[in-house]
């Protein structure tokens, strides 16, 4: 549905239309955030990186604190909420999880837009902190700051198992070292919640795991099964995996 004034709306949006990838300059309004929130028409600016397996990332025109709006136009509205439960597991951590915030987020239907809007990490609290997003490779330095989250995140129980270099964000600490945050913070689970989780993201968790028999695959494949394996151990298989190759 498209108003008067060329707004797209509606049925114009839900999940799964090829015409997602082509919505740069165009002003659109979303339903509600899942908090009641009316984000208003938005006109977007140009696509951000390549499709993802979820959707398309735009930039926000006229809002500079928020960068990326995110259509899940592929996988359907469970990736918001388990982005949203993943960014709310980490959140009491900010301090030692550095991790973008959600402003504004909605779990739609396969008719209805659902969508993530997340801070701009060049604006804000993240300005002059020489931020870079996703960096084409890793050095012995990011890859130093990788390993400091990833032990982070193992200490308080969590697991990750995406946080490659497209998924994350490096900074300036407040002491001159470098350090690593989260820019998309889904497949992120309490360890000991992992053995519950529904069928079809087990399913997702073991493709981005890689080969069966690999490494990775394997010690997923124990903790899915209930089997002993510590956060610590979980998360220093999936370092070599993601980060140290």
């Amino acid at each position: 549905m498209r108003d008067d004034d060329g707004i797209i709306s509606g049925d114009e949006i839900r999940p799964g239309l090829p015409s997602l990838s082509q919505l740069a300059h165009h002003t659109i309004q979303l339903p509600l955030s899942d908090d009641g929130i009316d984000l208003g028409p938005i006109t977007l600016g140009e696509r951000i990186g390549r499709a993802g397996h979820y959707g398309f990332l735009y930039a926000i025109v006229g809002h500079p604190h928020a960068l990326k709006l995110i259509h899940l136009a592929r996988s359907g509205p469970p990736s918001v909420v388990r982005q949203v439960c993943g960014y709310r597991l980490i959140e009491p951590f900010s301090d030692e999880i550095p991790t973008v915030k959600i402003l504004a987020s909605h779990c739609g239907s396969d008719k209805e837009a659902s969508y993530l809007v997340v801070e701009n990490v060049h604006h804000g609290r993240w300005a002059d902190r020489d931020v870079v997003e996703a960096p084409n490779a890793l050095g012995e330095r990011e890859r130093a700051a990788a390993r400091r989250l990833y032990d982070n995140l193992a200490e308080r129980g969590i697991v990750a198992v995406d946080c490659h270099k497209d998924n994350l964000f490096f900074f300036d600490g407040s002491t001159g070292n470098l350090r690593a945050g989260i820019l998309d913070h889904d497949y992120i689970f309490g360890m000991k919640d992992i053995a519950t989780l529904p069928q079809r993201i087990v399913k997702r968790m073991f493709t981005l795991a890689g080969p069966v028999g690999s490494p990775a695959w394997s010690t997923l494949d124990r903790a899915v099964k209930g089997r002993t394996i510590s956060a610590k151990e979980f998360m220093e298989v999936f370092y070599q995996t993601k980060i140290a190759i």
